[in-house]
């Protein structure tokens, strides 16, 4: 859908978080009057319509803007669908608008990276480029004026309601995840691969080979598909390395894990694709000025001549694993858990088993049920009365020179409002702390 043809249409957009207020904005801004409705039994934010009310708005709407947290299997949503409603997105209306001008990026793990290496990188050779989307930063006007690039992550739930596909795609990794929100794992591969299924002009994948390649084969046809071997770019445990162009080490740069060597090779292929070949020299260089985003291994202030890690965006099991495998400290406190979605702890037991220097500390409905999983495997694990108990039971096994690092591998709603305020806690107790 486009935004002319709301043009004249009575149209309501389906949640007033972040996102909905800036379709709201967007909307008045081209001259489309709209409705903001939230449903549910909550007392809706002023000027917004809840209850019934907002119910008989969806039903008689000639447009719908839905907000991406709501979900696919919601009873509201298979109504409104059932019944032909003409559902979109504002990421929807505004790729379709801009599709030729944007590097939208998705996946599991190491997207809102990816994505900040790819707007980075493009700075570092020379061009203008916006970055927006599930990163944070709502599309619209910004995002849309007179840049080269628009680099946009895309999260699964906006995926799934795209009519349009950008110039470059760029997918990082395939797992599972929000499943509840999709209705199972093909469900979300679907929905998350919808981003390559309306005609970009390349995607950019890790391999050739793997379940991701195939998946994505299987939506987008004989669209050019790039990795980053084929640009000559090889990625080792500690390395980085560009053929006839130059390498990086990991020791020498602010990324850590070498987890983040593979979202910078993805980052590089991006913006070689999307340039028609990119100054290399300078595209390289920039991964060496390149620093991380907030709360993705981000290394904290403390007192104590311990390590803090802020991981708290690591919501899934893969993505702990990975962090794992970035520390180097002779003992490391894993702070986990929290909201329970019963995703499988698999590849993070993997990643413990056996492994006498890390302590996990679990916490939360999500803890307890990794504590009961991973008992005959791992060999340290303690669970805790709740967020601030972890944190006190994480300085008890560790001690200066060791690391304490909070990477929960579930969401932080059991005792938080979002991601952000549990990475507060968790770096006010870092700060907090003195050497014992």
């Amino acid at each position: 859908m486009r935004f002319e043809g709301l043009s004249g249409k009575r149209v309501v957009i389906w949640g007033a978080g972040r996102e909905g207020r800036a379709a709201h904005t967007e909307l008045a801004r081209r001259g489309v009057s709209s409705t903001i409705v939230v449903t549910g039994s909550a007392e809706p934010p002023a000027g917004v319509v809840g209850g019934d009310a907002a119910w008989q708005e969806l039903l008689s709407a000639d447009a719908i803007v839905k907000s991406p947290g709501i979900p696919h299997t919601s009873p509201e949503y298979v109504a409104l669908s059932e019944q032909g409603a003409a559902i979109t997105s504002l990421t929807d209306l505004w790729l379709n608008e801009n599709r030729d001008k944007v590097i939208a990026v998705t996946g599991t793990k190491g997207k809102s990276t990816t994505s900040a290496l790819v707007h980075h990188i493009l700075r570092g050779t020379g061009r203008t480029a916006e970055l927006a989307g599930n990163i944070g930063i709502p599309v619209g006007p910004r995002v849309a004026g007179d840049v080269d690039c628009a680099v946009t992550e895309i999260s699964s739930y906006q995926a799934a309601e795209l009519s349009a596909s950008p110039r470059v795609a760029v997918l990082t990794s395939l797992y599972p995840e929000h499943l509840p929100w999709h209705g199972g794992y093909d469900r979300y591969v679907a929905d998350k691969l919808n981003l390559l299924a309306h005609g970009p002009d390349a995607i950019v994948l890790p391999a050739h080979t793997g379940e991701l390649a195939d998946r994505a084969r299987e939506i987008a046809g004989e669209t050019r598909v790039i990795t980053p071997g084929d640009l000559g770019i090889r990625v080792t445990d500690d390395e980085l390395a560009w053929e006839g162009t130059g390498s990086l080490r990991l020791a020498d740069i602010a990324l850590v894990g070498g987890h983040n060597l593979t979202n910078a090779a993805l980052a590089l292929t991006a913006v070689d694709a999307y340039l028609g070949g990119a100054d290399r020299a300078a595209a390289l260089a920039a991964v060496a000025t390149f620093s991380p985003l907030a709360h993705r291994l981000e290394v904290v202030p403390s007192g104590d001549g311990r390590t803090w890690i802020d991981d708290s965006l690591a919501t899934a099991p893969q993505a702990v694993a990975a962090a794992l495998t970035s520390l180097t400290a002779p003992r490391t406190a894993l702070v986990m858990g929290g909201a329970e979605r019963n995703l499988p702890f698999d590849a993070l037991i993997d990643a413990l088993a056996g492994r006498e220097d890390v302590t996990v500390v679990c916490t939360g409905p999500a803890g307890s049920r990794f504590a009961r999983d991973a008992a005959v495997r791992v060999p340290r694990i303690r669970t805790a009365r709740g967020f601030a108990d972890a944190i006190e039971i994480a300085r008890s096994v560790t001690g200066a020179g060791d690391t304490i690092l909070l990477s929960p591998a579930a969401p932080s709603f059991d005792e938080f409002a979002d991601y952000e305020a549990r990475a507060a806690a968790f770096r006010a107790a870092a700060s907090a702390s003195t050497a014992n």
